[in-house]
């Protein structure tokens, strides 16, 4: 199989919850947060027209800000990081519940065509937590 890198966030939307509220559910930092009705505005701070309609939420959870694939596949990292986030079970169902969605976002990277393969019981334990999974995938590498 010809090597990829790779990139997961934890992301949430949701109708009006407090993105401080994930942070400290967490206990994680946000790459990026705002709250529904706050002003619109760019990764850089640059304001847009407009407010938000919908509080957001995400941080990046892979180290170095990615994977390789020659160290650690997609499937191995994925089933690392689910059994870390078994513990917030229980809040990803209430924000579910209230409306939101909680996903994990994976960016993949690579020169030529790759594959990868996500088992039935990683699946199962993805979909436990009620995660989506939300694949970006890029045909060449990126300037990290």
């Amino acid at each position: 199989m010809n090597p990829y890198t790779y990139s997961v966030s934890l992301r949430f939307s949701h109708p009006d919850i407090d993105p401080a509220e994930i942070t400290r559910q967490l206990g994680l930092e946000p790459e990026r947060a705002w709250r529904v009705g706050s002003p619109r505005q760019t990764p850089k701070g640059t304001p847009l027209d407009g407010v938000y309609q919908e509080s957001h939420w995400y941080t990046r959870l892979t180290s170095e800000g990615k994977g390789i694939s020659e160290d650690l596949s997609l499937e191995e990292h994925l089933s690392h990081l689910v059994a870390q986030l078994d513990s917030f079970k229980q809040f990803f169902a209430q924000v579910r519940a209230d409306g939101g969605r909680v996903e994990l976002s994976i960016g993949m990277f690579g020169d030529q065509n790759f594959g990868f393969e996500l088992s039935p019981p990683l699946l199962t334990s993805i979909e436990s937590l009620h995660l989506f999974l939300l694949f970006d995938i890029y045909p060449r590498p990126q300037n990290w």
